[in-house]
């Protein structure tokens, strides 16, 4: 099991490059691409908070009720385009699978 988790992690920094794009590491870039948008949209309404409270207290709350819902939208439009990429590349796939014929 070992040596398969091995093989995977020396495939997917060997295909970061590989600048013929011979191999598509979308799949496995989107999870982790996610997870950075949504710790990057953490940081940065905590930030603002932070920043909010120390000028005075008024903007500090408001940067707390503009922020959580800020968040979420971040959030929300980040999966959407992650997504939209996997379908994209989906597609691009099924189309391949569709014109090339079996010898």
């Amino acid at each position: 099991m070992t040596e398969l988790m091995g093989s995977q992690e020396k495939n997917f920094f060997a295909g970061l490059v590989d600048f013929g794009f011979r191999q598509q590491q979308v799949r496995r870039l989107v999870k982790i691409l996610y997870v950075i948008a949504v710790l990057g949209g953490f940081v940065a309404v905590v930030a603002q908070v932070v920043i909010g409270f120390q000028q005075t207290q008024s903007q500090g709350l408001v940067a707390l009720v503009v922020g959580i819902p800020a968040f979420f939208v971040w959030v929300l439009l980040s999966r959407l385009l992650l997504e939209l990429a996997l379908i994209m590349v989906r597609t691009a796939e099924g189309i391949e699978r569709a014109t090339h014929t079996s010898n």
